[in-house]
């Protein structure tokens, strides 16, 4: 084998002589690729870390609300479960409620805009649906 240094540093040739047929692997020319990374989207899906955010706290809202929908059913009927999903709805909500705004304070300013503006009307409104059901627990 023979191994020779061609005009640009990172580029060589080897020639490989076998039963007289040559082959040749050549590296690619120029220089070495540089990785662009890009922060605007995350790594393994492709989306925005605004987006991410937004799913779970999406996600976070949906289990609040399921739990909401459910002590108002309770509530309504005055089932012997009714106290316990009310507290288990304001639970939910609570946890809702923290995780938005640790995405707000761990955000930028465009993200945090961008987040007030997606998830900040459903955070009102189950805000007061919840004091809805601290009004039913006073009556109860």
């Amino acid at each position: 084998m023979i191994l020779r240094r061609l005009p640009r540093p990172s580029v060589y040739l080897r020639h490989i002589t076998h039963a007289n047929t040559a082959v040749s692997n050549i590296r690619p020319h120029g220089p070495p690729r540089r990785l662009c990374v890009s922060y605007s989207t995350t790594p393994s899906t492709g989306r925005r870390p605004v987006d991410v955010k937004v799913e779970d706290l999406s996600e976070l809202y949906a289990s609040a609300r399921d739990e909401f929908e459910i002590a108002l059913e309770e509530t309504a009927k005055n089932t012997i479960y009714a106290r316990d999903d009310r507290q288990t709805a304001r639970e939910e909500f609570e946890k809702f409620k923290l995780a938005y705004s640790d995405a707000l304070s761990l955000s930028s300013d465009d993200e945090a805009k961008e987040i007030k503006t997606r998830v900040g009307q459903r955070l009102r409104e189950m805000e007061s649906a919840i004091e809805r059901l601290r009004e039913a627990d006073e009556e109860h």
